[in-house]
């Protein structure tokens, strides 16, 4: 089962802008000139992130996502846990402030 380390607040890193369109959004990293493209199901993840200024809980991404997407919860959680651990390998997001102390899932995984 995996562990959604509840005292891990998730948040979208200071240099990545967004823009939505009914597909999903676009995410442009300013510091790396880079541009991203995100599906409607991450797109909603992030912009519930970005709505958060302290940052998000994968059970608070999880909750906001599965009230839109008829998904499994356990799905959702496990689906999200490792898109977060990609963002954060790319500098996309942040775990409580910093760079890639931990995976969301932890050492198991």
């Amino acid at each position: 089962m995996a562990n959604n380390k509840s005292g891990v607040a998730w948040v979208v890193s200071p240099s990545v802008r967004a823009t939505y369109s009914p597909d999903g959004c676009v995410l442009l990293d300013i510091k790396k000139g880079v541009c991203y493209s995100l599906n409607a199901v991450a797109a909603r993840m992030w912009l519930t992130m970005e709505a958060s200024q302290t940052g998000m809980t994968l059970d608070g991404i999880v909750g906001a996502l599965e009230s839109r997407f008829s998904v499994s919860r356990q799905e959702l959680a496990t689906d999200t846990a490792e898109y977060l651990d990609k963002l954060e390998q790319m500098g996309l997001v942040q775990c409580n402030g910093h760079g890639r102390p931990f995976k969301a899932f932890g050492a198991g995984g």
